[in-house]
C-alpha cells in the first residue's frame, strides 16, 4: 500500500469514528472540541499559558484522532505531551514571571525546560492535589504501557500464524479491538476533562482569562464519561466470564 492510500484510509476512520464507536467517540470529540474553546479572551498578560495551552489543544486532538486511525502508541504519546502541557499551562495562568521557561536577555542560555516542568509539577501537587493525582496516574499508566518501545506493544500490529505455510502480518494499522479502542477513547475523553476542570479551577482563583460558555456543558460530559466507564466494566465482566 502507498502512503497515499495509508492517508485515504485514515481520513476515512475518522469520517466513519461516531458511527464505529458511538457515545465513546461523541464524549472525546466533544471534550476536545471543548477545550479547544475554553478561552474567550485573555484579561491579563499571560503570554506562556497561552503556549502551552495552544499545546494542550493540539496534543488532545492528535490523541483523538490517533485513536481513532487505529495507531495506539501514537495516540498515548500524544496524551503524555497533552497532561505535560497541561500541568504547565495551569502553573504559568498561576506564576506570569517568564524567567523560567525563557531568558530574554541570552538568548544561547535558556532555562531547563525540565526544572520548570518540575517546579509545576511540584506546585499543582500542592495547590490541586485531587487533579495532580489524577494526572500522575494517567502519566504512570502511559509510561508504563506505551511510552516505551517493548515486545508487549507488538501485538498491535504483528501477528504470527503457525502451520504448514506459517504467515507473519505487519500492520501499519493496529489490529482492530473495539474494546481497546473504546477503553482508549474514553481515557482521551476523561483526560480533557481533567484538563479542563484544572484550568477552570486555576482560572477561578486567579483570572488570566475569561472563559467561553461553552464550559457550561463541562458537567454533562463528565457524567456522560463516568457513565461510559461504568459500561466498559460491565463489558470487560461479562467478557471474563
Amino acid at each position: 500500500m502507498s502512503i497515499d492510500a495509508y492517508s485515504a484510509e485514515e481520513h476515512q476512520r475518522v469520517i466513519d469514528a461516531e458511527q464505529r464507536y458511538g457515545d465513546y467517540y461523541v464524549n472525546a470529540y466533544n471534550a476536545t472540541i471543548m477545550l479547544s474553546n475554553i478561552m474567550m479572551w485573555p484579561v491579563s498578560d499571560c503570554d506562556i499559558f497561552i503556549r502551552f495551552l495552544s499545546q494542550m489543544k493540539k496534543y488532545h486532538t492528535l490523541s483523538l484522532i490517533s485513536t481513532v486511525r487505529l495507531h495506539r502508541i501514537q495516540a498515548k504519546m500524544n496524551l503524555r505531551y497533552f497532561l505535560e502541557s497541561t500541568v504547565n499551562a495551569a502553573y504559568a495562568l498561576t506564576h506570569t514571571d517568564t524567567k523560567v521557561y525563557f531568558n530574554f536577555d541570552d538568548e544561547e542560555q535558556q532555562p531547563d525546560a525540565k526544572k520548570a516542568s518540575s517546579r509545576a509539577y511540584k506546585w499543582i501537587e500542592s495547590a490541586f492535589p485531587a487533579h495532580s493525582q489524577s494526572i500522575q496516574n494517567m502519566k504512570d499508566q502511559i509510561n508504563k504501557q506505551t511510552a516505551h518501545a517493548n515486545v508487549f506493544n507488538s501485538q498491535h500490529n504483528f501477528l504470527y500464524v503457525p502451520g504448514q505455510r506459517a504467515e507473519i502480518h505487519t500492520s501499519y494499522f493496529d489490529f482492530e479491538d473495539e474494546q481497546f479502542v473504546k477503553a482508549d477513547l474514553w481515557q482521551c475523553a476523561q483526560a480533557g476533562l481533567i484538563a479542563i476542570d484544572l484550568i477552570l479551577a486555576v482560572q477561578k482563583q486567579h483570572g488570566g482569562f475569561l472563559p467561553s460558555r461553552d464550559v457550561e456543558g463541562l458537567g454533562d460530559l463528565i457524567v456522560d464519561n463516568d457513565g461510559l466507564l461504568d459500561e466498559l466494566e460491565t463489558e470487560l465482566k461479562k467478557s471474563n466470564g
